[in-house]
C-alpha cells in the first residue's frame, strides 16, 4: 500500500497559543518515535483533513518537513473537535520500515448473507475494525469479510474465522464477533401490538362529575 504525502512546517507556537493557529486554518501536530526527538510541527488543515480521512491510523503517511527529507509515519493520537469534528491535534509516529507496527484496520462486510433473504434474518456487524501487527510495508487498507457463509439464523463470523496473509498477525480477541445474522423480531412486535389492543380495550371509569354530565 503506497504512502500518502503530507507537508509539515516547524512550529514555534506552543501551549495555549495554538488556538490562534487553528483560527488560521492550521493544525498543531507532533512528530515522535523511538529514535526521533519529539518535534512540534504544523500542517494546513485542508491538506491534513484530505490525507487523514483516507489514511486513518492504518496507512503510511510520508511526512515532508519543510525543505528537508520525508519521514514515514503513522497517525496515532488523533483529536477532533467534539462539535465541528475537524482535526485539532495529531501525533505522527515515525516508523522504521524493518520493525513491525500495530494498527487498527477497518472491517468491510461484502456479499449477501443467505439467512437474511431466506429466513428474514437481520445482519449485524460486531467489530468495525481489528487490530493487526506487521511490517509497515505490509499494512492493508481494510479487511474484507464475506458474509455468504451465514446461511442459518444465529450463524456467526468471529475473528478466528478471518484469513489474512501470513505476514500479518491478528491481535484482536479470537472470539470477538465480526458479523452475525440475528433472528427476525416479528414475534416480539406482534406481542407489543397485542398489549396495545388489550390496553385500549379496558373499560372507561366514570367519575361522579362525568356521570352527572352524561346524564
Amino acid at each position: 500500500m503506497d504512502a500518502l504525502e503530507l507537508t509539515a512546517e516547524p512550529r514555534e507556537v506552543k501551549g495555549r497559543h495554538v488556538k490562534y493557529l487553528r483560527q488560521q486554518g492550521i493544525v498543531p501536530v507532533i512528530l515522535y518515535g523511538r529514535e526521533v526527538e519529539s518535534t512540534p510541527l504544523q500542517i494546513e488543515e485542508k491538506a491534513l483533513t484530505k490525507v487523514l480521512d483516507e489514511a486513518g491510523t492504518h496507512q503510511l503517511v510520508s511526512l515532508k518537513i519543510g525543505s528537508g527529507s520525508s519521514v514515514m509515519t503513522l497517525a496515532r493520537d488523533i483529536q477532533r473537535d467534539v462539535i465541528r469534528r475537524n482535526y485539532i491535534h495529531v501525533d505522527f509516529y515515525a516508523v522504521k520500515m524493518d520493525e513491525k507496527v500495530v494498527a487498527h484496520v477497518p472491517v468491510a462486510l461484502i456479499g449477501e448473507a443467505p439467512a437474511v433473504e431466506e429466513h428474514g434474518g437481520v445482519l449485524t456487524q460486531g467489530l468495525d475494525e481489528i487490530e493487526i501487527e506487521c511490517l509497515p510495508s505490509d499494512l492493508i487498507s481494510s479487511v474484507e469479510v464475506s458474509v455468504e457463509s451465514l446461511k442459518e439464523l444465529n450463524d456467526t463470523i468471529t475473528v478466528s474465522d478471518l484469513t489474512l496473509p501470513d505476514n500479518i498477525t491478528i491481535l484482536s480477541e479470537p472470539e470477538s464477533m465480526v458479523a452475525k445474522v440475528e433472528p427476525p423480531r416479528i414475534i416480539e412486535e406482534e406481542e407489543e401490538g397485542e398489549e396495545e389492543m388489550v390496553t385500549s380495550a379496558e373499560p372507561e371509569v366514570l367519575t361522579a362529575s362525568k356521570r352527572d354530565d352524561e346524564e
